[in-house]
């Protein structure tokens, strides 16, 4: 039976008991993958299939699960470790890019302007070391993974190539190309190797030796003659007189051969060339003229090869690129058709170039690496992308938001075969998007969404990407996990964040600083983060969502003046509501002095709106301020009163008690619970109430028994009773009984308010009396 694809997830998701109880139901764990990233949400649904044990069931059977109703979000694979590096340093050249764009945009300098292509080259070589940088630290694995290394090596080739071709460091799209590819060939396909040289260099006749004839044509059609010149030399001590003869004349054509580098102009260079042919064809009559039959099967077939190059036939030169070690195939071929067949060899020409060559060498399409470069090099820019992201989504991403900055604008389209005409925008539909921005919206969710330290990084990367990214953005932002703990144990993020500091000496750090800090933030720091990310990008929608959950979070850890201030911003007055509620709940079950120290916590509401990233917005009704303002204030003054009381300052304590009542600030079912604070000041011996204040407070009194005899006594001393019955389970749990607090006993409760409020008035009176 072959084996099943399957993925485990940590932590599991079930007990057994609950595993056991879900076999037994008609429902199953379904997994919904996303279309995009690397994430799959696993939940609850009916399981059609399952034969009932039942017969005549009417309804499902539910497993009784806590969570049955709960989807449960899990992502598979994660970015290598080693990789951090390379995908922090190419953030941080990215992102100075994109700075850069702006400013030479502001500044008009021309997409196609040599200015704007030179500096598009170095930040292509800042890439290139990125890569380098990586390959170098896979090399110095311990355990080398040459998978990975073998990979990224295929990488920095095609980067180099696109730097070569689109990117040249002179800044020139019209010059001669020959010199640039080869120099691409020789520094990536390496041939003839040191190795081979130091085979044949202690050897008194390395003519000899098998492969040494291969070794110089190799070295000739490279350009890298000067290297094996030794061994040029030294044929002048052959033993055939035809050939120590033609040699040194061979070595002095071969010293003469014009290099395009080495002129000013292109008409200097095509002189010295012309001028340099007539010499090979004088070097060719005089071979010619010597026996024709001396040397064959020895040396004559390598002098005839090296000819051959020389004079530029295609022949020759294709033989020499397919065949032998170090051979590259049609990639050799191109590299060198501008310095021994077309010196005039132009970026224009290379599409008509390679599918000449094609006929003799294809390209093996199988391999991304491959393609990437055969589109690159045949300038269908479209197929280029295409294969670079199948190469590596890093290299699509990369390269497309280069070559957009040079103005090659490729639009995400179906490719035609004809696909040369990159720039057409005849019959691109209007919603399309570019190629860029899929590509980089697609490196940024499908491989830094792998990884959790790298959000910071992905957030970037879909925020340059238009209106698309910014709603794929919204998208990952909703699905960001949260927390409010603000801890020291070392993640990926911090990792990047140390990797990011880094790059201080090697750039301008103008628009990164914050990027670089950011990758640190742990806890709330990072929640207010996200929060100016929802700001700066106008997520407002997923603004309001991730205060609401991260308000949710502050109450769990009874973190209430936070809470309250995420629900403010969230404009989640119901939740303010529910935590002025709570901090009632922590009055009743804590007590006076924890709840003045929570109370404190609450910051000033005025600031908080103010601070708020969605007051500008509106959509705050009159109606909803006002009712929580007063929920606040209320608060507020009722901890005051008590830190008054305790501090001794009964006249203020009394003062702030009647304040309340008076600007209805009280919430109904508290009214039981402020009376009985009341009936406390009024057995002092002090008079702290004046007269007119005990009868407002007796009216408050009968207020409540004549709402109780309509049978709304609950709506007036809810909280009292709460209380009553936490004393009660006090008392209870000392005596090991239990009972209930009835709205008669909070009544009766009511009844020493009522008698202290009679006595005061008649010490009052009798007080008033004595005057």
């Amino acid at each position: 039976m072959a084996d099943v694809p399957s993925t485990t997830v940590r932590p599991a998701l079930l007990t057994a008991d609950s595993f056991s109880q879900l076999s037994t139901s008609d429902f199953a764990l379904g997994v919904t993958l996303s279309p995009r990233g690397n994430e799959l949400a696993i939940h609850a649904q009916l399981f059609s299939e399952r034969p009932s044990k039942t017969h005549g069931r009417s309804e499902a059977k539910k497993p009784s699960l806590s969570n049955q109703d709960a989807v449960w979000m899990a992502k598979w694979g994660s970015t290598p470790t080693s990789a951090v590096k390379l995908y922090g340093d190419s953030y941080v050249t990215f992102k100075h890019l994109q700075v850069s764009a702006r400013q030479r945009q502001d500044e008009g300098i021309p997409f196609e302007s040599s200015q704007n292509i030179e500096l598009l080259h170095g930040y292509t070589e800042m890439y290139m070391e990125n890569v380098q940088a990586y390959i170098d630290q896979l090399g110095m694995e311990e355990n080398v993974d040459l998978e990975s290394y073998e990979h990224w090596t295929t990488v920095y080739v095609t980067l180099g190539l696109f730097q070569t071709l689109l990117t040249p460091q002179s800044g020139l799209m019209t010059g001669l190309v020959g010199e640039e590819l080869l120099l691409w060939l020789n520094m990536n396909f390496v041939a003839p190797t040191s190795e081979q040289a130091r085979q044949y260099a202690h050897k008194e006749k390395p003519w000899l030796e098998e492969g040494f004839w291969d070794y110089l044509t190799r070295a000739t059609i490279r350009g890298l003659w000067k290297g094996a010149s030794h061994f040029f030399n030294i044929l002048s001590s052959h033993p055939s007189p035809i050939l120590r003869r033609i040699a040194p004349q061979l070595v002095k054509t071969l010293e003469s051969h014009p290099r395009s580098t080495s002129y000013g102009t292109e008409q200097e260079f095509f002189s010295a060339h012309s001028r340099w042919s007539d010499s090979v064809r004088l070097l060719r009559r005089e071979l010619q003229m010597l026996n024709k039959t001396e040397g064959q099967g020895d040396w004559r077939e390598g002098v005839e090869e090296l000819m051959g190059i020389l004079e530029g036939k295609q022949a020759v030169i294709m033989n020499v690129c397919s065949e032998g070690e170090g051979a590259a195939g049609w990639r050799e071929a191109v590299a060198v058709w501008g310095i021994w067949i077309r010196p005039d060899f132009k970026r224009q020409d290379l599409p008509d170039t390679l599918a000449l060559i094609n006929d003799t060498l294809p390209i093996d399409g199988s391999y991304p690496d491959e393609a990437a470069q055969a589109a690159l090099v045949s300038q269908q820019l479209k197929r280029f992308l295409h294969n670079s992201a199948r190469q590596d989504p890093w290299l699509g991403a990369h390269v497309a938001d280069l070559m957009e900055n040079m103005d090659m604008v490729v639009y995400d389209t179906p490719i035609a075969d004809d696909d040369e005409e990159f720039d057409d925008e005849t019959n691109i539909p209007a919603d399309a998007l570019t190629l860029r921005d899929v590509l980089v919206m697609d490196y940024a969710e499908q491989i830094l969404h792998a990884d959790p330290g790298s959000w910071q990084i992905e957030f970037d990367y879909l925020a340059a990407c238009g209106p698309e990214g910014k709603a794929r953005l919204g998208a990952v932002l909703s699905r960001l996990a949260v927390d409010v703990e603000d801890d020291n144990s070392v993640d990926r993020s911090k990792e990047i964040g140390g990797l990011l500091d880094t790059q201080e000496d090697r750039m301008d750090e103008e628009g990164i600083d914050e990027e670089k800090s950011l990758a640190r933030l742990t806890g709330m720091q990072r929640v207010q983060k996200l929060v100016e990310v929802c700001k700066d990008y106008a997520l407002w929608e997923e603004m309001e969502t991730l205060c609401k959950v991260v308000a949710r979070l502050l109450i769990q850890r009874r973190r209430y003046g936070d809470a309250i201030a995420y629900s403010i911003y969230a404009k989640d007055f119901k939740t303010v509501s529910r935590i002025s509620d709570l901090l009632l709940e922590e009055y009743i079950v804590r007590g006076r002095d924890e709840f003045i120290e929570l109370v404190n916590s609450v910051p000033d509401v005025s600031d908080v709106l103010l601070d708020s990233p969605t007051f500008h917005l509106g959509g705050m009704s009159s109606l909803a301020m006002t009712s929580f303002r007063n929920r606040l204030a209320f608060l507020e003054r009722y901890a005051a009163f008590h830190k008054d009381f305790r501090d001794g300052k009964k006249k203020d304590a009394a003062s702030g008690l009647m304040n309340m009542l008076n600007s209805d600030l009280v919430p109904k079912w508290w009214w039981g619970v402020i009376l009985i604070d009341a009936a406390g000041l009024c057995n002092e011996d002090e008079m702290w109430f004046e007269e007119s204040d005990a009868y407002d407070l007796l009216r408050h009194v009968e207020e409540i028994y004549i709402r109780a005899d309509q049978g709304c006594a609950p709506d007036y001393l809810g909280a009292l009773e709460k209380m009553m019955q936490q004393d009660m389970q006090k008392e209870d749990s000392r005596r090991g009984d239990g009972g209930g607090v009835t709205v008669e006993a909070a009544l009766k409760q009511l009844e020493v308010v009522r008698l202290a409020l009679a006595r005061y008035l008649a010490r009052s009176f009798t007080m008033r009396g004595g005057r």
